[in-house]
């Protein structure tokens, strides 16, 4: 027999080389996109879970604030009053349509109508800051709590919220200075002692146990409106006497000032957004409040009700975040709790 006839007869023919070539190349390209779509899967499962850990994190804030809170604000003349006073200077600005929740005594936690709307989008509340205990020279001892206001609101970034796109919000939480109670300041009937106390809170010098708080100056009165005289009093430093008046250079009319470094964008750095109006439905923005989009648009991710009976207030914090990398599937969590709070 022929030996390149021999030859010819155990290679492969072109045709053969183009099938298998082909068939290589379909197994490598199955083979590439199971490892591509579970390289996806993975990283989008990790992206889930950071969302989570964040609003998780961001709820969990909220809520052990408010275990020491004594008087939360609502969409009422004193809550509005108040916030009007907190000074926002250089501080990201709130939504135009920034509301405070309704507080409703007699409701339980629903759905918004028309005819009945109680959900907000911000947070605004009263906790106990420290309570002082003080040994005047005469011998008598005297305690005062302090007080600080927590605000919790939404401010738009890189653009707001818009159409088509579900991210474009921040979460800011802002402390105010502390805030002496004036009711323990007026059971002080000996005008020596009260002056005593109330330069020992303005000058922060150490209490019974030796521990200094940070100065605290202005008197209030827990539940009072801001317009009232008296409502709010600055300790004059000179000789520890009350003013009706701001004094020593603090903004007039009255300004409650901010903590020193005390305003959190609390998303900035998460590379995360409060989820608007306009992410999807699943994603479970516009649970409680009825969804406007005039203006900025209103309740966006954040929703708080207020329910119940002073003595035992229960508050909702809803909140939706929705992760900001744009690549794959967009990563978001929704996270509600019910906190019990104070309201004396």
């Amino acid at each position: 027999m022929n030996t390149s006839v021999r030859s010819q007869a155990a290679g492969f023919s072109m045709i053969e080389l183009v099938i298998a070539s082909s068939l290589l190349g379909l197994m490598i390209m199955a083979v590439s996109t199971l490892a591509v779509s579970g390289g996806e899967a993975q990283e989008f499962s990790k992206r889930l879970g950071r969302a989570t850990e964040v609003t998780q994190d961001i709820v969990d804030q909220m809520r052990l604030e408010m275990v020491s809170c004594v008087r939360v604000f609502g969409n009422d003349t004193e809550g509005n009053a108040n916030r009007a006073l907190i000074d926002l200077t250089d501080a990201p600005v709130p939504l135009s349509t920034a509301r405070l929740p309704s507080v409703s005594p007699n409701q339980r936690l629903q759905k918004d109508t028309v005819a009945l709307e109680i959900t907000g989008n911000s947070l605004f509340f009263t906790r106990l800051a420290w309570s002082d205990r003080f040994v005047c020279a005469s011998g008598k001892e005297y305690l005062v709590d302090v007080y600080r206001w927590v605000y919790y609101y939404l401010t738009p970034v890189d653009g707001g919220p818009q159409p088509d796109n579900g991210i474009g919000l921040n979460l800011v939480r802002v402390l105010s200075e502390p805030l002496v109670d004036a009711a323990g300041i007026d059971r002080i009937t000996d005008a020596t002692d009260q002056a005593e106390v109330l330069l020992h809170l303005a000058t922060g010098t150490a209490d019974i146990n030796g521990v200094t708080h940070p100065r605290a100056t202005v008197v209030w009165v827990r539940g009072g409106l801001p317009a009232t005289t008296g409502t709010l009093r600055q300790i004059d430093l000179d000789d520890g006497t009350l003013s009706d008046d701001p004094i020593d250079g603090r903004p007039d009319p009255w300004q409650i000032l901010r903590s020193t470094d005390e305003v959190d964008e609390l998303l900035t750095y998460r590379h995360h957004s409060v989820g608007t109006n306009y992410a999807r439905a699943s994603f479970g923005v516009g649970r409680y409040g009825l969804v406007s989009n005039v203006g900025e648009g209103f309740p966006h991710g954040l929703e708080v009700q207020i329910v119940g009976p002073s003595s035992a207030r229960q508050v909702m914090l809803h909140l939706v975040v929705i992760g900001t990398q744009l690549r794959g599937q967009q990563a978001w969590a929704d996270v509600q709790v019910s906190v019990d709070a104070r309201d004396l």
